[in-house]
Formats: structure tokens, C-alpha cells, sequence
């Protein structure tokens, strides 16, 4: 959906996504799915997501895109959920990550990035 305008999409709000994300662990906890559920039910939850994203990508495009948004979103509701009852900043996960990859050599194979000491 990069590049349209994202003011036609329905109910969009324009928030910054820390702002997003606190409405989120808000909406989690007015529903008790903080303390009310536990990390193997919600990567359970996540897992569905992800599929959902694997049959929308396989889709033709447009209609794909507004799905593949659709479940790159729910992922997320579910990856806040799983950091926030880990006690955990989504922020600091993703900072993380990035320190490890930044500078990572390696090749792509198949369409998929292998680091160095995965091609030996």
C-alpha cells in the first residue's frame, strides 16, 4: 500500500506507531488477553496470521496488497501482544535485530539472503 493514499483507507488514523502500539496493548488488555492468555496460545494466534499472510501473498495484486496489509497487521497485534506480556519493547526487539544483521555478508540464494557461514 506504500505510495497511495493512506487516507483512503477505512478507519485509518494517521497515528505514529508508538501511539499504535500502546492502543493496541490498550485494546489486548480490556480484553483480558494479556494476563488471560499465555505465549503458546498466542503463537498458536500468530501462526494463523502468518498463514493467512501466505495465501495472501500468493494472490494477484491489487486485492492481494489489501490483504497482505491485512495480515502483516494482525501479525503485529499479535507480536505486541507476545512482547508486552514478556515485558518486552517491540522498539528495542526490532533495534536488536538490526545490530545483528547491519553488517551481516553473505549472498542471496534462492531469494533469500544466507549469511557467510551458512553458505560453507
Amino acid at each position: 500500500i506504500k505510495g497511495e493514499n493512506y487516507m483512503t483507507i477505512p478507519g485509518y488514523m494517521g497515528m505514529d506507531l508508538p501511539v499504535l502500539e500502546q492502543a493496541v496493548i490498550t485494546w489486548h488488555k480490556q480484553r483480558n488477553l494479556i494476563d488471560g492468555s499465555t505465549d503458546q496460545a498466542q503463537l498458536a494466534k500468530l501462526t494463523e496470521e502468518v498463514g493467512e499472510l501466505a495465501r495472501a501473498l500468493r494472490k494477484e495484486k491489487p486485492f492481494a496488497n489489501y490483504q497482505t496489509a491485512d495480515a502483516i497487521g494482525d501479525i503485529l497485534v499479535v507480536l505486541i501482544n507476545i512482547a508486552e506480556r514478556n515485558q518486552l519493547d517491540l522498539r528495542i526487539c526490532l533495534h536488536r535485530a538490526y545490530n545483528e544483521i547491519k553488517d551481516r555478508k553473505g549472498k542471496l540464494v534462492f531469494g533469500i539472503f544466507e549469511k557467510e557461514e551458512q553458505l560453507d
